[in-house]
């Protein structure tokens, strides 16, 4: 059974099979009492119209095929129904509290309800206004929704719903419809949680405690523990399963309290995506590494035998440009610490001076968060930002895949090798027994950095070409020198012992050599009381710093200039060098007689000669201190006669004497 022509029809292999014989369906074919909509042949099979068929015929086709009734009645109302997208755009929007939306089944069948019923009503309506304008009969609602109701299984063929079957309910729901729109489709168990079981807030809090608990219980514990409380209480008691279900509806909500924060963060947080610099020194980013390769180790132990164990590894330090990752420093060691970190950031700028010609800061530094409040201050020496990640958030840095990179490209085909995270991924580790028959041919300490070495070796030449062709992005503004004194200040290495001043200047010890240096400053030489550290770049000796115990002086000096002594081996640059030390000297010795004048004429300017209580070297001169006198005998007279600015034979004694009594009011007695 089929439409055709929207026509219901029945095609001959149905009508033969036990409707009329093949005979009979060929007479009334013939003497024209039933139409014929299709003939067959070339596949197709005849098709007869129902309607057609004699009554007796008509009643034994409806009898067999009892879905053709219910397929003709539906027929006024399939051929009414149009797709609603304004209820398809309701319930593509729609959100339940929890943020949930409807499933796209239930979206559709939501909608071909409304669709459905929309039929009806066209259909209702029209059928109305026909009767109205015919003065027909009246058209009874109750027969109007039985037959509304019988269409509903033929509907659903092409309409997929969820409509009652029962007329007065359908009426009922037609009528809510109409009245409250699109949302009384969605049904109310949406929002049911697993039967009831778990309804009231107390509950649900309950059981998400438990849930969330940091010893991460399995459900049947779970589920158990939330009884003992829910008999107390007179709540339902739950299963496992719905426990499970809990766990995973409300997954986000507890992962903090089982998985911790660390990996909460990790795993259910948004991740930033991020783009890389693009161009070298714009950001440097660090952090330490045990390397994953194995080396042997030989003591001697409390009794005196030498064993050797070969479980030993070494840390590397990392300063990566992430332009193109780029290790533009590094360093190797036991552990990571401090040290070892200013050893990996000092091999930087070097190595940026090697490629650049000049010893450039990074624009940004990116660190772990290991000792930030120490290291800090020599990161913002480095790079001109300092920005941390944030703790334990190993996403954050670019340089944690790069040592993946390292591992797999270059340790992980060495013999030595231990593995991937030795400490935490005991599933990814080589074989064991072969290590073991392997360990007497680990290498040494010092073979092992030798390895490291060209490892990173192989890096810097694998990616300089590249590095350099970036180098040409950088702006001209973004190239920034760094401070030589900062440098030394911060990374230089100590001789270990203090100098002082010397006539040479400071002449401190450095790799075993006594070595020379000097400061064209003045205010050096103001210190010469001052005892100094010294700084200095092992790979460039020509200059030092010089810093006293507490840091709050800080000299640059440069190496000093060797003069010959002879004429003759004098060469060029000799005679300027010379001149530089002479105008040095003329302006100390400038200086110096100038700070003389300057307090000799403060001192004049007291006129401390009126005061005769004020004795010393500048008041009475040197017969204030000694006794010596003239050849007459006379020391009184040839003192007063200098304080008084007077000849020695017209002072007389009483009149010093009344004289120093009105200016000083002092008394003297006469000898």
């Amino acid at each position: 059974m089929e439409m055709y022509a929207n026509t219901l029809c029945i095609s001959h292999s149905e009508l033969v099979e036990g409707v009329m014989t093949a005979s009979n369906l060929k007479v009334l074919r013939h003497r024209g009492r039933i139409r014929q909509l299709q003939l067959g042949g070339n596949g197709r099979e005849a098709l007869f119209a129902v309607e057609s068929f004699p009554l007796k015929y008509r009643n034994e086709i409806y009898k067999r095929y009892p879905d053709v009734q219910e397929q003709k009645e539906s027929k006024p109302f399939m051929d009414r129904i149009e797709p609603d997208g304004a209820a398809m755009n309701f319930y593509d929007a729609w959100r339940f509290e929890d943020g949930t939306a409807l499933k796209l089944s239930k979206r559709q069948e939501y909608s071909n309800n409304c669709s459905i019923l929309n039929a009806f009503g066209r259909v209702f309506d029209e059928s109305t206004a026909i009767r109205q304008r015919t003065s027909g009969k009246r058209l009874k609602k109750g027969d109007f929704w039985r037959k509304c109701a019988a269409s509903l299984p033929r509907l659903a063929d092409k309409y997929p719903h969820s409509l009652p079957h029962n007329s007065r309910r359908l009426m009922e729901k037609y009528e809510d419809y109409k009245r409250d729109g699109y949302v009384v489709m969605i049904s109310g168990k949406h929002g049911n949680d697993n039967g009831g079981k778990v309804v009231g807030k107390e509950q649900q809090a309950m059981l998400l405690s438990i849930i969330s608990f940091h010893n991460n219980l399995d459900d049947e514990w779970i589920a158990k523990s939330y009884n003992a409380v829910a008999q107390v209480n007179g709540w339902k008691p739950i299963s496992s399963k719905t426990v499970g279900t809990w766990r995973t509806k409300r997954d986000l909500e507890t992962s903090i309290g089982r998985l911790g924060q660390t990996k909460f963060r990790a795993k259910r947080t948004m991740q930033v995506k991020r783009s890389r610099p693009s161009a070298p020194f714009l950001m440097w980013t660090l952090d330490g590494w045990v390397v994953e390769l194995l080396y042997q180790k030989t003591t001697v132990n409390k009794k005196g035998h030498h064993v050797t164990t070969y479980d030993h590894r070494l840390t590397l330090v990392v300063v990566l440009d992430p332009s193109c990752d780029y290790p533009i420093g590094y360093a190797i060691g036991d552990h990571e610490c401090p040290e070892l970190i200013k050893e990996a950031l000092r091999n930087a700028m070097c190595h940026g001076k090697e490629l650049t010609g000049e010893m450039l800061r990074a624009n940004q530094i990116q660190s772990d968060r290991y000792d930030i409040k120490g290291m800090k201050s020599t990161y913002a020496v480095v790079g001109d930002k300092v920005t941390p990640t944030r703790a334990k958030n190993a996403k954050g840095k670019v340089i944690e895949p790069y040592f993946n990179h390292l591992n797999n490209t270059y340790c992980k085909v060495w013999n030595n090798w231990s593995g991937y995270g030795i400490t935490s991924r005991p599933d990814r580790q080589p074989n064991s027994e072969a290590l073991n028959k392997l360990r007497k041919e680990f290498p040494t300490e010092s073979e092992l950095r030798a390895m490291i070495h060209q490892m990173m070796a192989f890096e810097r030449s694998g990616k300089r070409e590249r590095f350099m062709e970036l180098l040409d992005k950088l702006p001209a503004d973004r190239r920034l020198p760094m401070d030589r004194q900062q440098y030394l200040l911060y990374f230089g290495a100590d001789t270990g012992y203090k100098n002082a001043i010397e006539g040479p200047g400071l002449r401190p010890r450095i790799l075993g050599e006594k070595r020379e240096y000097d400061c064209f400053d003045i205010n050096f030489r103001k210190h010469s009381h001052e005892r100094w550290i010294v700084k200095y770049d092992p790979d460039d000796l020509h200059d030092i710093l010089a810093v006293n115990a507490d840091g709050t002086l800080q000299f640059m000096l440069e190496e000093k200039y060797v003069q010959p002594m002879a004429l003759a081996d004098r060469k060029e640059g000799d005679a300027e060098q010379l001149a530089k030390v002479f105008r040095f000297n003329e302006e100390l010795e400038d200086y110096v007689y100038e700070f003389q004048r300057d307090i000799k004429s403060t001192v004049e300017r007291l006129d401390i000669q009126k005061h005769a209580e004020i004795e010393g070297p500048i008041n009475g001169g040197i017969l204030n201190r000694i006794l010596l006198t003239d050849s007459l005998g006379r020391h009184k007279r040839q003192r007063d006669a200098k304080r008084l600015g007077r000849d020695v034979e017209d002072i007389d004694a009483t009149e010093v004497i009344n004289e120093d009594r009105e200016t000083t009011g002092l008394s003297y007695d006469i000898f």
